[in-house]
């Protein structure tokens, strides 16, 4: 009596299964991409994948399903030519300089910023909880609203910057200005340098 032959893998396609199901999961724990801490990001995109031993274009593939339109376009040589070696590896790289280069610290700024308040007013924000330097130069106006006049006199003779809060506000988009002429110029060169590195059609 003939007896049924059994698949040698019966459990293959159920594997499969199982781990589909599980990157579809992990796609779902992975925030969109952070542009404004990118490294951060990476560090909790690394803690999710860890126990899955995701190959380098498994993680590449997961990278580029949560970037958005501005972020595609930072690394779109890299996503319509991946390289053959380490694709995430040079897609992370290329994320971080982007994003990180040429970026001025909040913290840098609102130095800058006060240092050009009169003092007593520098002062009171600096026990200030609030970080956000459009809601800093709200109170600074509200300082100065309230001041006594002979003391915001005291303070415009004895400090050799402006006690104008829109001056101050001017001050700070024509610095805000530079830092994203700074960005923007260090992004074209990338891309510039990204283009000039990609071999073309007929060197293959």
């Amino acid at each position: 009596m003939m007896q049924p032959q059994v698949p040698a893998h019966p459990t293959v396609k159920s594997e499969d299964k199982v781990s589909d199901l599980a990157q579809i999961t992990i796609k779902t724990q992975i925030p969109d991409f952070w542009t404004d801490q990118p490294r951060l990001w990476f560090g909790q995109f690394e803690v999710i994948v860890a126990d899955q031993k995701l190959g380098d274009r498994k993680k590449f593939n997961l990278v580029v399903a949560k970037l958005s339109k501005d972020h595609v376009q930072q690394v779109s040589d890299l996503i319509l030519e991946p390289p053959e070696d380490k694709p995430y590896s040079a897609l992370k790289e290329r994320l971080l300089s982007v994003y990180e280069e040429g970026r001025f610290p909040d913290d840098t700024l609102r130095i800058l910023w006060m240092g050009h308040l009169p003092a007593a007013v520098r002062t009171v924000l600096t026990i200030s909880e609030v970080t956000d330097l459009s809601k800093l130069a709200e109170q600074a106006d509200k300082i100065f609203e309230t001041a006594e006049p002979s003391e915001a006199i005291s303070e415009v003779a004895s400090s050799s910057s402006t006690s104008s809060t829109d001056a101050l506000v001017a001050e700070i988009s024509k610095l805000s200005k530079r830092i994203d002429d700074m960005h923007i110029n260090n992004q074209n060169r990338k891309k510039s340098d990204a283009r000039s590195r990609t071999p073309s059609p007929g060197r293959r």
